[in-house]
């Protein structure tokens, strides 16, 4: 049984991306697509990018449908080749690049021990590779702009560790958060600012099409705020970032789950625990 997906209310504040062009990664589905959208609502001309042509195809329809500008983009984030002639053709048609939002991610629920180096590899691959590869092939065109915006998503197991996937999920997006601080170190002269997002538990379509009630509400629990992160919470982050009200920050990461990094187990346990102490 699938448990809704709730809505959040619509911003109070609006940011203004019109004119600007963004390339958003793994856009075919969950945090991805909920970043593209908001991205294209607030403006922008945004290109939607996944390893698989035809999920990339039905997300962009789908924001077309709702009025957005938004445009389907077939790429594999490892391949530094394809990568390139994605970011070449974009700029050839927009005449700019002003965002990109590495998104593209891969996880497994392995034990280190059960984990072979293949899979360890295509992990790091996707997951850090990728994002380095991304920004390297659009930092010439942001740098002759003097202006960029690149936002990393990254994990709240960066901080900790990962509450469903395994060591190679943890590990590439802890260097993904140390490859932010550095690009962001070099980029920064040229007028370019990089910073991370670290989404804690989030409700996606896709989670909520297979998880139950029950499970649901033990995560849950987990959360100080009493709910789990959606989509449009991470995009709103994004948002910020990439928009003027955040002119100062780079190098930043920036977690986005509702206080879930603040304690060890529940707060339903936690306060049982002040009251029998």
């Amino acid at each position: 049984m699938s448990v809704e997906v709730p809505a959040l209310p619509p911003l109070k504040a609006r940011v203004d991306l019109s004119g600007q062009v963004a390339l958003v990664t793994g856009a075919g589905r969950g945090i991805g697509l909920g970043i593209a959208r908001g991205l294209a609502a607030a403006g922008a001309t945004v290109v939607a990018a996944d390893l698989l042509a035809e999920v990339a195809s039905e997300s962009a329809a789908e924001l077309a449908a709702e009025g957005l500008a938004v445009t389907a983009a077939q790429v594999d984030v490892t391949d530094e080749g394809g990568v390139g002639a994605l970011i070449g053709r974009l700029v050839a048609d927009n005449g700019r690049l002003d965002i990109l939002v590495n998104n593209a991610a891969i996880t497994g629920t392995k034990t280190i021990e059960d984990t072979s180096a293949d899979e360890w590899r295509q992990t790091l691959e996707v997951n850090l590779t990728g994002p380095f590869l991304c920004s390297k092939a659009v930092l010439p065109t942001m740098t002759a702009a003097g202006y960029g915006r690149i936002v990393n998503i990254g994990s709240v197991a960066a901080k900790r560790i990962s509450y469903n996937a395994d060591a190679s999920y943890t590990a590439s997006k802890a260097g993904l958060l140390a490859f932010t601080r550095h690009l962001a170190y070099e980029a920064a002269p040229a007028g370019i600012a990089v910073n991370a997002v670290c989404p804690g538990p989030t409700l996606t379509s896709n989670l909520a099409a297979i998880a139950t009630e029950e499970t649901l509400r033990a995560r849950e629990k987990s959360v100080p705020r009493g709910r789990l992160a959606l989509p449009e919470d991470i995009m709103r982050t994004v948002l910020f970032l990439v928009s003027d009200l955040a002119e100062m920050l780079s190098g930043q990461a920036i977690d986005v789950d509702g206080g879930s990094l603040l304690g060890w187990y529940d707060t339903e346990t936690y306060f049982e625990r002040r009251r029998v102490s």
